[in-house]
């Protein structure tokens, strides 16, 4: 079993963050605190952690794929 979560943003949330594809985090913090420390909203972010939406609260396991989703909006 893997010891880390990978973090995969997709569209313009890769953008974001320097381009990459996917990135490594310890397991053990909550979404919320992941979402901080990329200063990105979790409002304007679904956030699935192995093909299931998960809440803010959620805390990130060893072995998780986390795919951080960026909401449309319009009007």
């Amino acid at each position: 079993m893997k010891e880390t979560v990978e973090v995969i943003p997709v569209g313009r949330l890769r953008r974001r963050i320097g381009g990459q594809e996917s990135f490594w985090v310890k397991p053990g913090q909550s979404v919320d605190a992941l979402m901080a420390a990329l200063e990105m909203d979790t409002r304007s972010v679904m956030i699935m952690a192995n093909g299931r939406r998960v809440s803010r609260e959620y805390l990130l396991r060893p072995g998780d794929e986390v795919k951080l989703l960026p909401l449309i909006s319009g009007g």
